[in-house]
């Protein structure tokens, strides 16, 4: 539920007007295990807190430009829940302006690369599903974005550019660019992104991800195919595959995912790590706003060595989610 304010003092006497403002967020708190065992080596940690990121402040205005146009704005917050006299830091925060041209969009906001791996992801992109290793790799929010979405052609369909800044002084390391199209219609979703960037003054990122989904009502398949080159050297391929079935208020979830990242060399033999893991979410929404969760993945990673052969990750969590 959004919790409405009105911003009279500043506003007032500043324009005259009155504006609204509304407030949003999240706030989540729970418990994870993590075992490792590495050449032989096994260790487990465990920790309470937020440890998914989902905490998050919104503050959101709009106005009615006239004409067609309106004008928004969003302050974005990420609190850290577990953490006494930690920094709050600054999550999505952008202006946007959109009329029969379209939409243009300016600050720091979800990459459009993170964007698939979100909402193709069954496991939100926080379980051990290794697909997003290769996804997430751009970034999930970056900072000095302009972002220009093309106004509805035709139903369903959307497509929009992205142009990322790096700011980096006398050099355009950092700068990005990246194009995305969506088409969404009943119960199936499909989008595609395509992220050039550069990583250094002589190497190009180039990513790229694609989501598909059909949600047929009892049960929504998923499936995230997701790629990464990083110059002529390395190359980063993963997928996930996974189904969603609900029961009244619970549902649960299974993904299958699997990634290889291949190294060339000039002066030894080429590397190849490959993982793969099996992911579990149960869910259970105890009201509109809060939802209680569980978690088990088991992961498996072999290298170019008999000992990375036997590496495994087996992660355990319970979270309960808030929303307003």
């Amino acid at each position: 539920m959004k919790k409405t304010l009105v911003a009279v003092a500043a506003i007032t006497a500043v324009t005259g007007a009155m504006a609204q403002a509304t407030i949003s967020g999240a706030i989540e708190m729970g418990y994870a295990s993590t075992t490792t065992s590495t050449a032989g080596s096994v260790a487990t940690t465990k920790s309470l807190g937020d440890g998914h990121g989902n905490n998050v402040l919104n503050i959101n205005a709009a106005e009615d430009l006239g004409s067609g146009m309106k004008a928004d704005i969003q302050f974005g917050f990420a609190p850290i829940s577990d953490a006494q006299g930690s920094t709050i830091k600054s999550y999505q925060s952008f202006v946007g302006l959109s009329g029969d041209f379209g939409r243009v969009q300016g600050g720091a906001f979800t990459q459009s690369q993170a964007n698939i791996a979100f909402n193709y992801d069954l496991m939100g992109a926080w379980g051990l599903s290794v697909a997003n290793f290769a996804a997430s790799n751009t970034g999930f929010f970056m900072s000095n974005q302009l972002k220009y979405s093309l106004p509805t052609i035709a139903k369903g369909f959307t497509a929009d550019y992205t142009k990322g800044f790096g700011e980096t002084t006398g050099s355009k390391v950092g700068d990005s660019s990246t194009y995305a199209i969506g088409y969404k219609t009943g119960g199936l979703s499909a989008d595609y992104a395509y992220t050039s960037m550069a990583s250094s003054t002589t190497v190009t990122m180039i990513a790229s991800n694609v989501g598909l989904s059909y949600d047929f009502g009892m049960a929504k398949v998923s499936a995230l195919i997701a790629s990464q080159k990083n110059g002529s050297n390395t190359t980063v391929t993963g997928s996930s595959y996974g189904i969603s079935v609900p029961f009244g208020a619970a549902a649960i979830a299974v993904q299958q995912s699997n990634a290889t990242a291949y190294t060339a060399s000039t002066t030894a033999a080429p590397t190849a790590v490959a993982q793969s893991a099996l992911d579990w979410k149960v869910s259970y929404a105890l009201s509109k706003r809060t939802n209680v969760y569980a978690m088990y993945g088991s992961a498996s990673g072999y290298g170019a060595s008999a000992a990375a052969t036997a590496n495994s990750n087996k992660k355990t969590q319970l979270f309960v989610l808030h929303s307003f």
